[in-house]
């Protein structure tokens, strides 16, 4: 498809998503004091979006596409994290999921109030590098949908990407102190296992499993990153 007539197609879809809103929507705070619980379904075949005991922080990531482990990617007020809601809205099955998430963008700016801008700004990062003697890494020869298998001192990867891994390296489960962007330059998909340990003074450091076992390299530097601003939010949202 021509380069010119891919973007008309895609400023159309843009603007006819952005045009779209949720046939109903229902919101209540969830005063039930569960913390670390809170679920997001889209079922796109039955049409409903559903949002358990979710915070405002945790509807927003959804919409603007921020993936777990880069929460970094969002910068806000503290609350965000602690004003606890249940939603459920609906729309035409079979609705495309893109459609779906400007929807929910549309239900947070409506009910919310949300305004937010992008701005570029510079962090403290980690960098994922080749190390000095070259990867060791095993390419993935079977297609499939990928693992992650994590213990306190085990991690199995399957059908990873370098940018998955660096990914899962920015969660919460690797305790690390800023967020790591893939700079490998390694294409395909790959399987590997790390062992190392948080805990244990004897065992091999994240660090030094990384460098040892898969022959990559983790480097402090400061990165720029693509960061979504919260200039405005409303705590209680406007009435059903």
């Amino acid at each position: 498809m021509p380069v010119r007539r891919a973007t008309i197609l895609a400023i159309t879809f843009s603007l006819a998503a952005a045009a779209q809103t949720f046939d109903a929507v229902s919101i209540h705070p969830n005063n039930s004091g569960r913390k670390g619980s809170s679920t997001v379904g889209i079922g796109g075949a039955a049409g409903r979006l559903t949002f358990d005991n979710a915070s405002l922080h945790d509807c927003i990531t959804l919409a603007y596409g921020i993936p777990d482990g880069r929460e970094y990617e969002l910068s806000g007020p503290g609350w965000l994290d602690n004003e606890m809601f249940d939603i459920v809205a609906t729309f035409r099955p079979g609705t495309a999921r893109p459609v779906v998430l400007a929807m929910v963008q549309r239900m947070l700016a409506d009910r919310f109030g949300l305004r937010v801008h992008y701005e570029t700004k510079e962090l403290q990062a980690y960098s994922l590098n080749v190390a000095k003697d070259g990867p060791k890494l095993k390419v993935n020869t079977v297609s499939d949908d990928g693992a992650f298998i994590h213990s306190e001192e085990r991690t199995v990867f399957r059908d990873y990407s370098m940018a998955g891994l660096a990914s899962r390296l920015s969660g919460l489960v690797f305790h690390l102190d800023r967020p790591v962007v893939d700079r490998t330059g390694l294409k395909g998909f790959y399987d590997f296992t790390l062992n190392w340990s948080a805990r244990d003074p004897t065992g091999p450091s994240l660090f030094t499993a990384i460098e040892e076992q898969l022959g990559l390299h983790l480097s402090a530097e400061k990165l720029p990153f693509h960061i979504l601003i919260v200039d405005s939010a409303d705590r209680v949202p406007t009435a059903n």
